[in-house]
């Protein structure tokens, strides 16, 4: 009878200590479509290095991606102005997954009237060719 009690409380006890899946299916959903982007932008990132005073549209072609990566979404960096500017379509939703994957930085966000939101203090400027409502991340180039 012991025994059977130490166990009872041993299942009790694993019960409280195991988390339970901490997001949903959507969630998942958007997490992937965040790792999609930070694999392209890093890629972009990697050529605008490689390529000191490029200027323009970086060609897909000219990326080097993992050859299983495939674009989840039609992502597109630019070079302008001395700044790199990463960006495509995506929900709030899945523009927040970015930004928690880039750890809350101020330099991602989506692009809303020239400017990427949230805004602090400072707001980091966004060109025209950027769409209102696309997440985009800038860097220095």
């Amino acid at each position: 009878m012991k025994a059977l009690a130490v166990l009872v409380l041993l299942l009790g006890v694993m019960a409280l200590l195991q988390r339970p899946a901490d997001f949903s299916a959507e969630e998942a959903a958007r997490r992937i479509v965040a790792m999609n982007y930070a694999a392209y932008r890093k890629a972009a990132l990697s050529f605008v290095q490689a390529n000191r005073g490029f200027s323009g549209e970086i060609p897909l072609a000219s990326l080097t991606l993992p050859t299983s990566w495939r674009a989840l979404r039609p992502w597109r960096s630019r070079v302008q102005d001395g700044f790199c500017y990463v960006y495509g379509e995506a929900s709030p939703q899945e523009a927040e997954a970015v930004r928690r994957l880039f750890r809350e930085s101020l330099a991602v966000g989506l692009a809303d009237q020239g400017r990427i939101v949230p805004v602090l203090r400072h707001p980091v400027p966004v060109p025209a060719f950027v769409p209102n409502g696309s997440i985009v991340s800038v860097t220095e180039a």
